[in-house]
């Protein structure tokens, strides 16, 4: 009895290890900022995903719950910080300037105000060399530089709103780029099924759509005979902005029950002078995702590609997470694969043609939309 009791505690304890060597293994290691410091002798390569982000980019489609089940706020960036401590300068009264711009005769930069010898950069293109030099009342620098990785999505910050990110950034398989910093998807900007308009973007969220990213239009997905739009006939990102409306059902066929407005939304991508834009729905997975994906789809992002960017959805704060099936069992993956065509991209085209799209609108949208 004492021997078989003995091998019951042993047991139990090497359950107990492996246990914890597997929730080890799982641990999210704590975010902190990517450092750049002023120096030219190396180049410096950095990334905007967070740890957790960059695990989830490293499972596979089933373990991607592991790290992010659409209940927490992960979807964020991580801000990549330039540090010039070195170089023992002092601000003065004033504090330091710095321009940090995309060519390195430092035109078309964007200056910061700091009292702090560090700045937090966010919603930095991947992919992109970016210099940087600082000024004060009596010091210049020299430009310094550093290169943000290739690894997309290139997911953005916007306060007040979750599930953001670029459309572009993604390879395709021919080995052309989509374009950055034309086409955002993202979560609702105001509260959804609302009596009045209860506006959820921040003040600060709105500069960073409007003065950061340019938006000029935003496409909502939402209904409005049930009142999901949330009572709002403009957007709340101001006057300047066009507001579209292209309400599409969630339940039932979505590919199909909405022909008219996704018809109308690829009409709206096909005019250059509509970006950059936004498309959201509520919580930007369903509708919104469809949308993503037909378009990454017409442009030749892989097929693995397309469902990381659809299940990135799961590390937004979407009240539940979404799987891959949400895009296996979909009509419009059903119609691109019965298409005709040797490529996923070309059978997207022919599913799109077939549809309803003109080829003028698919062949504009592509022209402007890969490097």
């Amino acid at each position: 009895m004492k021997n078989l009791l003995n091998k019951k505690i042993i047991v139990t304890l090497l359950v107990l290890v492996i246990l914890c060597g597997v929730f080890v293994g799982c641990t999210i290691p704590k975010d902190v900022n990517t450092i750049v410091y002023a120096q030219n002798e190396t180049s410096q390569t950095v990334g905007i995903h967070t740890q957790r982000q960059n695990k989830y980019l490293d499972s596979s489609p089933s373990g991607s719950t592991w790290y992010a089940k659409g209940s927490a706020e992960y979807s964020k960036p991580a801000p990549i910080s330039l540090d010039w401590n070195s170089l023992s300068i002092s601000g003065g009264n004033k504090g330091y300037t710095v321009y940090v711009g995309e060519n390195a005769n430092m035109q078309n930069s964007v200056s910061y105000e700091t009292a702090n010898p560090q700045l937090d950069l966010i919603n930095l293109k991947i992919a992109t060399t970016y210099y940087w030099h600082i000024k004060t009342n009596e010091y210049q620098s020299e430009i310094y530089k550093f290169d943000v990785d290739d690894a997309p999505p290139r997911n953005i910050s916007v306060d007040g709103i979750t599930n953001v990110r670029d459309l572009g950034g993604w390879k395709t398989q021919d080995g052309k780029r989509v374009k950055q910093g034309l086409v955002y998807r993202c979560g609702r900007l105001n509260k959804s099924s609302a009596k009045t308009a209860k506006i959820e973007i921040t003040q600060n969220g709105i500069k960073t759509m409007t003065a950061q990213l340019g938006i000029k239009s935003e496409i909502d997905l939402r209904l409005v005979y049930n009142g999901e739009i949330g009572a709002i006939t403009s957007s709340p990102l101001g006057s300047n902005v066009n507001y579209i409306n292209a309400p599409m059902e969630w339940n039932g066929n979505i590919f199909y029950d909405n022909k008219q407005e996704l018809l109308k939304v690829f009409s709206i991508f096909a005019d250059e002078n509509n970006y950059p834009l936004i498309f959201h729905c509520n919580i930007g997975t369903d509708r919104t995702g469809m949308v993503a994906y037909l378009i990454n789809a017409l442009l030749g992002v892989s097929q693995e590609d397309l469902m990381k960017d659809y299940l990135f959805s799961n590390l937004g704060n979407i009240g539940g997470s979404r799987k891959s099936t949400g895009i296996t069992k979909s009509p419009y993956y059903k119609a691109i694969q019965n298409a005709q065509g040797d490529t996923w991209q070309q059978k997207t085209y022919n599913a799109l043609v077939e549809y309803g799209v003109p080829t003028k609108q698919l062949d504009n949208i592509i022209s402007i939309m890969l490097d």
